[in-house]
């Protein structure tokens, strides 16, 4: 009688264990958190800085003057509003999530810097002149920023840094020149910085 033939040998895969797959999950988060936050959206920016135009006119009403703080706590509740749906909008076209690790830490750098300016407008206002507060909110704002620029495309780091020389100047101004300080820069910088987003860097 003849041999039957061997039957193949059949190699199953071998498993990954759960120290690999972790090893690839920390490979992954690593590459994810040097990416550039490319997801920062012209359009946000410059919703942002007409929303800033808007209160500055809003509160040159001589009725709503008093009433400045107040004007710009909601303007930058809409200004805010707005750029994180330009910023949803722009990463699903770009097919990115906000919630990747490069996402989290520009957030979690410019958070630190609101915070503080809620903190400090909440113990100054009424003890020092509308120009303190001013250039508090600018050199804030723009320190976040410039924090943020570590993440992001290089544009934000400059915005930053103009929000901190404005904001510096500011402290140093006489009586009456907030408005025009806030236009330039929550208006006139968040407009640079919108507008060159949208040219080069996908809107």
């Amino acid at each position: 009688m003849s041999a039957s033939p061997k039957r193949p040998q059949r190699f199953e895969p071998t498993p990954i264990d759960s120290g690999a797959v972790e090893n690839l999950r920390y490979i992954r988060s690593t590459i994810e958190a040097a990416h550039t936050f490319t997801t920062v959206p012209g359009k946000g920016c410059i919703a942002m800085g007409i929303t800033a135009l808007a209160a500055v006119g809003t509160e040159s009403i001589p009725a709503v003057t008093p009433h400045w703080l107040a004007v710009w706590v909601g303007a930058a509740i809409v200004a805010c509003g707005s750029a994180l749906w330009f910023m949803e909008q722009k990463a699903r076209a770009q097919g990115l999530s906000l919630r990747r690790a490069v996402a989290k830490r520009f957030f979690m750098t410019l958070a630190p810097a609101f915070i503080a300016g809620a903190i400090l407008t909440a113990a100054l206002v009424g003890r020092v002149d509308r120009e303190i507060i001013t250039g508090m909110w600018l050199l804030l704002y723009g320190t976040g920023l410039a924090a943020c620029g570590l993440f992001a495309i290089p544009a934000v780091f400059t915005a930053g840094l103009a929000f901190m020389a404005l904001g510096t100047a500011t402290l140093w101004l006489p009586p009456g020149s907030a408005h025009v300080v806030l236009a330039l820069g929550f208006g006139g910088i968040h407009l640079a910085l919108g507008t060159t987003i949208v040219r080069h860097h996908g809107g």
